[in-house]
């Protein structure tokens, strides 16, 4: 499994230089998400490669989450002023994701009925 880890930490270290050198306007780690992506769509990658690796991360997801937890209520007194408008933004697009979600699957589920795609 290490193996595994230092696979997706060289993808995501490449990403970042990418990102570096040609001045990219995505973050290198998004640049290495998109990388390991096509990676794996045009098969140079196999994802039994970094499976493993891969679950694991994603078992432990939530930690990864603590970090920029702790910051934002140790910066609270600077978002106090705006907390109101930042709940507000926060409520409305969670909305609005859902329902585009939601429309863009019943399309997806009304196409398949269509062509009988099970």
């Amino acid at each position: 499994m290490i193996n595994e880890f230092m696979l997706i930490f060289v993808i995501n270290y490449v990403g970042i230089l990418i990102s570096n050198v040609l001045h990219f306007p995505l973050p290198g780690t998004i640049t290495a998400l998109l990388l390991l992506f096509l990676l794996l769509q045009f098969k140079v990658l196999k994802l039994e490669k970094i499976e493993n690796a891969a679950n694991f991360l994603l078992l432990n997801m939530t930690l990864f989450f603590m970090p920029p937890t702790v910051k934002i209520i140790d910066s609270y007194h600077l978002l106090e002023k705006d907390l109101v408008k930042i709940i507000i933004i926060i409520v409305v697009s969670t909305f609005v994701t859902m329902g585009i979600t939601g429309k863009v699957v019943q399309m997806m589920i009304d196409y398949r009925e269509r062509k009988g795609i099970k």
